[in-house]
């Protein structure tokens, strides 16, 4: 009696992915965005599924990625402000016009300008278990 050993290989679920590369897929959509174009034959053509030549028409076609070399970057002012907690832990609490709405369960809670924060905090403690 002859004994067969063979490894026991499970077949994959799905075939290896295939990789385009950015230029392919913009000239896919490019070709997909003419007058006229049909998305499934010019996939057909590629030998893609069409819905990947629409996942590529979002991605590049309503300019979500740019174009290599065109930068829609820019740089923007930015201002850091001390917050009001810092201020208030350093003395330098300024009045504001500001207006808090808390509501816990059926009791409501409305604090209006410069609010005194040990206050607050003694009825925080009561409002909230």
């Amino acid at each position: 009696m002859d004994t067969i050993i063979q490894p026991v290989v499970r077949p994959s679920k799905r075939g290896n992915y295939r990789r385009h590369s950015d230029e392919f897929k913009r000239a896919v959509v490019d070709q997909s965005l003419l007058p006229n174009a049909s998305v499934s034959r010019i996939a057909r053509q590629h030998n893609v599924n069409a819905n990947q030549v629409f996942a590529w028409r979002r991605l590049f076609g309503d300019g979500q990625q740019p174009e290599p070399g065109n930068s829609a970057c820019a740089l923007l002012p930015v201002a850091v402000e001390v917050p009001v907690m810092a201020q208030a832990m350093t003395g330098q609490v300024h009045a504001s016009a500001g207006v808090i709405d808390l509501t816990v369960g059926k009791v409501r809670l409305r604090l209006e300008g410069a609010v005194d924060s040990v206050a607050l905090n003694l009825v925080l403690h009561r409002l909230l278990p």
